[in-house]
């Protein structure tokens, strides 16, 4: 009986051993994971598409102390940036050099030199640039014959800019937008008709035409 009870003692005492070890080993184990606090504001890191004239091979990116951030090397004069995170930069290439911020909701602002920035992408440019924006009464019957695409051009002596949009049945007003339109005097076509002639200035640098 002695015996019996002594070998269930041992039993318990072993079962509670192995307990003891097994919730040690589990705190051990998760000790060491560590979360951020919770009132701590995540890091964010945004990629950038900058575009520069075709013949710019190179963008180098500096922080706002000037030390060099990233090299990226274009493709056609486009190029990405690896991630980066919000803050005051300049893009500078053989066109010259353009300060921009970076803000938390990935879009870019231009504070300094000469540029145009539209979400999160930045034009680099020598010159100054604008926008034009054309609007349609979107009469789905009447363009028919062109299977509903329609197609945009703005001409200069020195430029040729291409918007191609879709007419769908469920749009009143057909819109698109040139966008980095370096200042000057265009025609404006409509499927090779011209429509209007358009001046990009100073005094203008952003257009809205109407087509009936």
């Amino acid at each position: 009986m002695k015996r019996l009870e002594k070998r269930t003692f041992s039993a318990f005492l072993l079962l509670a051993i192995a307990l003891a070890v097994s919730v040690g080993l589990v705190r051990m184990l998760t000790g060491g994971v560590s979360s951020a606090p919770s009132g701590e504001t995540p890091c964010v890191w945004v990629r950038l598409r900058l575009y520069a004239d075709a013949s710019v091979e190179e963008i180098r990116l500096y922080g706002q102390d000037g030390k060099p951030v990233q090299t990226l090397e274009t493709n056609n004069g486009t190029a990405v940036s690896g991630l980066l995170t919000p803050g005051v930069y300049f893009a500078a290439s053989a066109q010259g050099c353009t300060e921009f911020t970076l803000q938390e909701n990935a879009s870019v602002r231009v504070t300094g030199g000469s540029g145009r920035a539209d979400g999160a992408e930045l034009w680099l440019t020598d010159g100054q640039l604008g926008a034009v924006t054309v609007e349609r009464l979107a009469d789905a019957a009447a363009l028919s014959e062109d299977g509903g695409w329609m197609d945009y051009t703005l001409v200069s002596e020195t430029t040729h800019l291409r918007e191609v949009v879709r007419c769908s049945g469920d749009k009143e007003v057909l819109t698109c937008t040139f966008r980095a339109v370096p200042y000057g005097q265009y025609v404006l076509e409509e499927n090779g008709v011209a429509q209007c002639r358009v001046t990009v200035d100073a005094d203008t640098p952003e257009i809205a035409v109407s087509l009936p």
